[in-house]
């Protein structure tokens, strides 16, 4: 029980550090309380053509590739796609699986226990059985109720997230897009009112599956609520099964690194604030994280690990402060105002320029070109442009 690395949590995010380090000749171990890797499903399971740069996706788990949305407000709806294959839909259990596996035989020793306490002074991890372990590094990977985080000060916030695998047939789906284009290769983002500054989502996996989902500050029952009234209003459905979880909110006041002990993915709430999507962004802090934790080990010098919190904020904090400040214009948005921004979308052929210029990882980047067009007091009502534009320093 005594290794150079250990690591709280064997999803994802803890299998890919993990991996990243066995290979470069540390001894590691994961600490992972679940009896089985993956379970429950807590993720909408789309991830960009960025993840190809960033970590192994073999072509058994893709059940889906996607190339454009189809944006619902109350009465109107845009259409916005790329020229290529844009977002790959997986298989999140298959995947999470096939990570912890690749760091196992990487020779990572899985411990199936719960961490229970933290010295992180000292580097050691008390576990659930009365045993502990024993290592130079403590690496939190334990997503969003994360004990580690909270044990270095941390404070935590999160949305409740709920998501449906629901069958619908092929003839709603064109119907409610009022499209015919190909039904597998666009997803659907729907916006509703109460659940403000999140949003609902349809996702095209296979055979008329669809995960439907949503985020919100509301509670777990109400979500469920509000996606059945929804698919009892615009389709025929049956709901194959039921998944909840929770989305943490990102805070910049939030510290990465303390002691001997970095957080990372979930635990560290990198999370883009306006999807709650965070695995590329997590995969990305674990290529970070695993240069300065090499460093630190061989030189036995830990305050070089304050270059990985300093460079990933450097890297993520401006484009997290632009997506803050989209999700708080949202927040004053009714349904008719959102009824409305669409229709000024639509007349200012804004269509093309999101399909040119939008990102799902870097939303910034469109924001800027609306802002660098003078589109953003075009499409918002006015009696909004001086809230909006203080927002956005304009």
């Amino acid at each position: 029980m005594n290794f150079d690395i250990s690591i709280v949590g064997g999803g994802p995010v803890g299998s890919t550090i993990a991996y990243f380090l066995s290979k470069r000749g540390f001894s590691v171990c994961i600490i992972e309380k679940k009896k089985e890797i993956g379970y429950p499903l807590q993720c909408a399971g789309i991830l960009s053509d960025n993840i190809f740069d960033l970590n192994l996706l073999p072509d058994e788990f893709i059940l889906n590739r996607v190339k454009g949305a189809f944006i619902h407000s109350e009465n109107h709806i845009l259409n916005v796609e790329k020229e290529y294959d844009a977002a790959y839909i997986i298989d999140r259990v298959a995947y999470d699986k096939f990570l912890s596996n690749r760091a196992t035989e990487s020779g990572v020793k899985l411990i199936n226990q719960k961490a229970v306490d933290f010295d992180i002074e000292n580097s050691i991890v008390y576990l659930s059985n009365n045993q502990k372990v024993q290592s130079k590094l403590i690496i939190g990977c334990d997503g969003y109720n994360s004990l580690l985080s909270k044990h270095m000060g941390n404070g935590l916030s999160t949305f409740n997230a709920s998501q449906f695998l629901a069958r619908i047939d092929d003839e709603n789906i064109i119907s409610y897009r009022n499209s015919d284009k190909d039904i597998s290769k666009y997803v659907d983002t729907c916006i509703i009112e109460d659940i403000l500054p999140g949003f609902l989502w349809i996702i095209p996996t296979t055979d008329n599956l669809y995960r439907i989902g949503l985020f919100s500050k509301d509670s777990h029952k109400r979500q469920d609520a509000i996606l059945e009234d929804f698919l009892k209003t615009h389709f025929e459905f049956e709901i194959v099964e039921k998944y909840k979880g929770f989305i943490p909110i990102f805070n910049e006041k939030n510290i990465l690194v303390k002691d001997r002990a970095i957080l990372i993915g979930d635990s560290a709430a990198q999370i883009k604030p306006t999807s709650g999507g965070g695995l590329l962004i997590a995969f990305d802090a674990c290529k970070i994280a695993c240069r300065y934790i090499c460093e630190a080990l061989q030189r036995d010098s830990y305050e070089i690990l304050r270059g990985y919190e300093e460079e990933f904020l450097k890297k993520y904090s401006k484009e997290f402060s632009y997506q803050f400040k989209v999700q708080k214009s949202f927040n004053l948005l009714s349904a008719d105002d959102f009824d409305y921004l669409l229709l000024k979308l639509k007349e200012n052929e804004c269509e093309k320029i999101i399909s040119e210029f939008g990102d799902m990882d870097e939303q910034s980047v469109l924001v800027k070109e609306f802002i660098k067009r003078g589109l953003i007091f075009k499409i918002v009502p006015t009696f909004l442009f001086k809230k909006i534009g203080r927002i956005f320093g304009l």
